[in-house]
C-alpha cells in the first residue's frame, strides 16, 4: 500500500510540475505582447487555429522598445520556411533575431515578424487535407493584428521565406496583394517542371489531387504568375539565389523574375555565386533581404 501511495505522490507532482511549465510558458507568451523591453525580443506561443484544427506554433519578434500601450503602429513581416522545417528554423538555423536588430538599427525602422510553422504543405490549401493557406490568412494574421500593434497600412505588410517559404511568399504575395505590399524570396521553389523521380515530387502530398499525391495540374493552378492579372496591385519584390542551386536550378528563378518584370513589378533580383541550397547560403543572403526591406518600409 505504501508503495502504491509513493508512487501516486511521484505521479502527481509530475503532473503538477507539468502545469506550472505550462502556466509559465502560456504567461510569458501574454507578458511580452503586455511589458516594454528596451532590446528585442521572440516569443514561441500557441493559438487554436479553426482552419487546420489543431495547436499551432509560430514565433513572434518584437522590436526593442516595442510599447503596447503606445499609439504606434508597426509593420509586420510573415517568415515562412522551407521543407523538413518548422517555426524555429529561421530563429535557430541562423540568428535572425541578430539580423533583424542589425537591419532595424541601420535603417532606424522597426517592425515586428512573425515566424510561421508550415510543415511540409507548400503553404497551399491541399486537397483533402491542410488548409494552410486559409490558416495563414483567416486564423493567423487577424490573431496577430488583434495581439499587437500592427499597421493597417498595406504599404506595411511583407511577406517572405526561403525555399519552399520563398514559392509561397511569391504566391501569396500576389495572390492576396490586397493586403502584402511586399515579398522576400531566398532560393524559392519555383520549379517550372519537376522530373517524375524527383524525391520531392515523389514525397510530398501539397499538389494532391487526391488520386496521386503530386500532381502537375494541380501545381500548375496554383503556381505564384497565376495569380497576376489586371487587378492584382503592385508588389515590390527581392528575390536572391544562387547559380549553384542543385534543387532549384536558376533558370527557373529567372524565368519567374522575367514573367513579373515584364509584368512591370519592381523586382531587386540578387543571383550569387557558390555554396547551394543549404543553410550556408541562406545565412549569408537572409541578412540582406531584412536590409532591403527595413529600407522598403521607411
Amino acid at each position: 500500500m505504501k508503495s502504491c501511495v509513493k508512487r501516486f505522490l511521484v505521479i502527481l507532482s509530475g503532473i503538477i510540475a507539468m502545469l506550472g511549465i505550462a502556466t509559465f510558458t502560456s504567461s510569458t507568451a501574454q507578458a511580452a505582447a503586455t511589458k516594454v523591453s528596451p532590446i528585442s525580443t521572440v516569443t514561441t506561443t500557441t493559438m487554436y487555429s479553426k482552419k487546420l484544427h489543431l495547436d499551432w506554433n509560430y514565433d513572434v519578434y518584437l522590436p526593442g522598445g516595442y510599447n503596447p500601450s503606445s499609439s504606434k503602429k508597426y509593420p509586420v513581416v510573415y517568415m515562412m520556411h522551407g521543407l523538413y522545417g518548422n517555426h524555429r528554423n529561421l530563429l535557430e538555423r541562423f540568428n535572425s533575431q541578430q539580423m533583424l536588430d542589425g537591419a532595424m538599427k541601420r535603417n532606424n525602422q522597426k517592425a515586428i515578424v512573425v515566424f510561421i510553422d508550415g510543415f511540409n504543405s507548400f503553404y497551399v490549401n491541399q486537397k483533402g487535407g491542410m488548409q494552410m493557406e486559409s490558416a495563414i490568412m483567416k486564423d493567423l494574421i487577424p490573431k496577430i493584428n488583434s495581439t499587437y500593434k500592427v499597421s493597417s497600412s498595406r504599404s506595411d505588410h511583407a511577406i517572405g521565406g526561403i525555399s519552399m517559404g520563398g514559392y509561397a511568399a511569391a504566391r501569396l504575395s500576389l495572390k492576396y496583394s490586397k493586403y502584402f505590399s511586399k515579398a522576400l524570396l531566398i532560393s524559392p521553389s519555383v520549379w517550372y517542371s519537376l522530373p517524375k523521380d524527383n524525391p520531392i515530387r515523389m514525397n510530398m502530398h501539397a499538389f494532391t489531387n487526391g488520386k496521386t499525391n503530386w500532381s502537375d495540374k494541380v501545381y500548375d493552378s496554383l503556381f505564384p504568375t497565376k495569380y497576376i492579372n489586371k487587378d492584382t496591385k503592385s508588389v515590390k519584390f527581392y528575390v536572391e539565389t544562387t547559380s549553384d542551386d542543385t534543387t532549384v536550378p536558376i533558370k527557373n528563378v529567372n524565368r519567374f523574375v522575367k514573367t513579373l518584370k515584364k509584368d512591370k513589378y519592381s523586382v531587386k533580383y540578387v543571383k550569387d555565386t557558390g555554396d547551394n541550397h543549404n543553410w550556408t547560403y541562406w545565412t549569408k543572403a537572409t541578412p540582406k533581404s531584412y536590409n532591403w526591406l527595413m529600407k522598403e518600409f521607411k
